[in-house]
């Protein structure tokens, strides 16, 4: 077998090194679900579903912005930001990611359990580690990652995930989300997820 120039491995070794050093992406837009007018959930529901997607939404990114990257809110307050919006604005970061959070809800107070959903093909290696470390919680059933085309993933260009990390219908769960320490716990999953990918 011909051995291969020297120079030639000298530059494959570099480029592999290259490749292997730079961060998948650098940018995060998260979206923090409903807002304004729209609460989320059904009607009667007791722990409101916007106010904890924002909540969880500000404090994955103050993490994200400790580690470095960039990040992008598609709401920072109570406002209600359409569907189209808040995919225009991840269209507008080519080479980020978008992670959308909101909150199950159901008639039936039993359901339980979290679900993570992605569209694109290029968004399943995010959805499958978002899923993976909210599963670590131990926070109630594993429904499953799944496939859906939801508005904002199916409209948005860059790999684009929603995670549902469980229902606020639950009197537990709910109760268990209104402690901040819990929030906390479940931003820590989701950004280290985020932050995972980001360096691959």
């Amino acid at each position: 077998m011909p051995s291969v120039p020297r120079f030639l491995l000298v530059v494959s070794l570099l480029l592999s090194l290259s490749v292997a050093g730079k961060a998948g992406f650098s940018t995060v837009v998260l979206d923090a679900g409903h807002g304004g007018h729209d609460r989320g959930g059904i009607p009667g529901q007791r722990v409101c579903e916007k106010t904890m997607a924002l909540d969880v939404a500000q404090r994955v990114r103050e993490i994200l912005r400790d580690e470095g990257l960039r990040t992008v809110m598609t709401r920072s307050d109570d406002t209600f930001i359409p569907l189209p919006t808040r995919s225009a604005i991840a269209n507008s970061r080519p080479g980020a990611v978008f992670v959308s959070i909101h909150f199950n809800s159901a008639p039936r107070s039993g359901a339980c359990g979290f679900e993570t959903y992605y569209f694109r093909n290029s968004a399943a290696p995010l959805a499958n580690r978002i899923h993976a470390r909210i599963a670590k919680l131990g926070i109630g059933e594993n429904r499953g990652l799944k496939r859906r085309a939801y508005y904002v993933l199916r409209k948005t260009n860059i790999p684009a995930v929603l995670c549902e990390p469980g229902f606020l219908t639950n009197p537990d769960y709910g109760c268990t989300m209104l402690k901040a320490a819990q929030r906390q716990r479940l931003a820590v999953a989701i950004a280290s997820a985020i932050i995972s990918a980001s360096r691959d």
